[in-house]
């Protein structure tokens, strides 16, 4: 059962060149914008950002390229633990931990709760063992959750219809109050999350989109599609997913879409 789901913001990012972004001005604003549901199993992180050991060691656990164009804001209260605790929960209550994606700026934070069950498409997982292409090398930060115990390897098999997309077959730890959902392209095994409210879903989309804007196909943003392409593992998937996430947004009124990264949407659930 799902009691409350909180907004959490777990790290900016402020790299050169708003429109990369679907952003204005010399800088962006990235933020990683994650979740912490209330559920009659424990507490349930979605994503991660960025954790304690990148902000004190940034070197040895991101690597200098990263840290150059990333422009990390270096920021404690800006981790996933920091924000449980100031919600008033233990963090050794999340039990669970459900991951986009193993990017660094979600993955961060796994090893600030070492006793979760991380949630991962087993495809995704096998990708960050795979460190000879530079795009790899550039997204995954093993050291970030290699030393971590508890994990559930989720094969992508597709599952019973959710809306114009598939859940995941044989993810019913939730009893479908939380469901995840294929949305490969970004990566080999990126998934979004969705969530049952009192009234509706809200969809957790990671990064199968950057901006708000995405999500009237009327806005051409071709400067962040660039960005998009460069960044994906597999395009053509990727702007498949992207297409069914904007019909999904034009025609079901009972589902709040959410990408990982936009503060306008972050904003919305803030105080």
């Amino acid at each position: 059962m799902i009691y409350n789901i909180h907004h959490l913001h777990c790290g900016t990012l402020c790299p050169i060149c708003g429109p990369l972004f679907g952003q204005k001005g010399l800088h962006a604003k990235v933020v990683c914008h994650c979740l912490l549901v209330e559920t009659d199993q424990g507490l349930v992180l979605i994503d991660t950002g960025l954790g304690i050991q990148d902000y004190l060691y940034p070197q040895a656990r991101l690597g200098h390229m990263t840290l150059r164009l990333g422009r990390i804001e270096q920021n404690l209260d800006l981790t996933a633990i920091a924000q449980v605790q100031s919600l008033g929960f233990n963090p050794k209550d999340v039990k669970h931990i459900l991951v986009s994606h193993l990017d660094f700026d979600h993955a961060g934070g796994i090893s600030d709760f070492p006793h979760a069950i991380v949630h991962v498409l087993s495809n995704e997982f096998n990708a960050t063992q795979n460190l000879l292409s530079v795009k790899n090398r550039m997204r995954y930060k093993p050291q970030q959750f290699k030393q971590h115990r508890y994990w559930n390897f989720i094969e992508p098999s597709q599952g019973d219809a959710w809306f114009n997309l598939h859940q995941v077959q044989g993810f019913s730890l939730f009893q479908d109050e939380i469901l995840m959902i294929p949305l490969l392209g970004h990566t080999q095994g990126h998934c979004g999350i969705a969530i049952k409210k009192q009234e509706g879903w809200l969809f957790f989309c990671g990064d199968a989109y950057y901006s708000h804007l995405q999500l009237n196909p009327k806005n051409k943003l071709r400067t962040l599609d660039t960005l998009e392409r460069i960044f994906a593992e597999n395009n053509a998937m990727r702007l498949d997913n992207l297409h069914k996430i904007q019909s999904l947004a034009q025609i079901t009124t009972n589902i709040e879409i959410i990408c990982a990264h936009d503060p306008i949407e972050l904003a919305r659930y803030q105080p």
